[in-house]
C-alpha cells in the first residue's frame, strides 16, 4: 500500500493550450530528446500557481502577461534517483491559455524546442507517464472547439 510522503522537491507548471485553426493545442518543449510539460521548482514565498506562470513564461517564451490560468489539474507525485538519493517530487499542474497570437521562443540553455500540437499528437509525444493524466484532463475540461 502507498505511503504518502513529504514531497523533497515541489514544482508548478502546466498544460498551456491556445486556440488554433482545428482546435485547441498543447504547448510542449523539448529538453534534450524528452518532450514535457513546462515546469519548475516554486521559488520561495510563490505560489504554486504563480511558479507556473513564471515557470511557463520563462521556458517558452510566451508573455508572462498574457497568460491565464484556467484551471487546477490533479498534481503529480513521484520519486526519483539524483545521485544515488531518492527524491520525492510533487507537481502542481493548471491548465493555462495563452493566446493563439503569441510568439514561443525556447529558453536559451534549457530548452531546445518549443512546439504547439494537436492534444492527440501530444498525448503520443510526451517522455513522461506522469504527463498524460493532466493532458487528459486538461482536454476534457476544454470539452470541445476553442470559442
Amino acid at each position: 500500500m502507498p505511503t504518502s510522503r513529504r514531497p523533497s522537491e515541489v514544482s508548478a507548471g502546466g498544460v498551456v493550450v491556445r486556440s488554433g485553426d482545428t482546435g485547441w493545442e498543447v504547448c510542449l518543449i523539448r529538453v534534450g530528446q524528452r518532450w514535457s510539460l513546462p515546469k519548475g521548482n516554486l521559488d520561495r514565498g510563490e505560489t504554486p500557481q504563480q511558479a507556473a506562470l513564471r515557470e511557463v513564461s520563462e521556458e517558452t517564451g510566451l508573455p508572462l502577461d498574457r497568460l491565464r490560468v484556467r484551471s487546477d489539474l490533479a498534481p503529480a507525485e513521484y520519486a526519483y534517483r539524483r545521485g544515488g538519493r531518492l527524491i520525492f517530487k510533487l507537481v502542481h499542474h493548471f491548465l493555462i491559455e495563452a493566446p493563439p497570437d503569441a510568439p514561443l521562443r525556447p529558453q536559451a540553455g534549457e530548452v531546445e524546442e518549443v512546439r504547439w500540437l494537436p492534444f492527440e499528437e501530444a498525448l503520443k509525444r510526451v517522455s513522461y507517464r506522469d504527463l498524460v493524466h493532466p493532458l487528459e484532463d486538461a482536454r476534457r475540461l476544454l470539452g470541445g472547439a476553442p470559442r
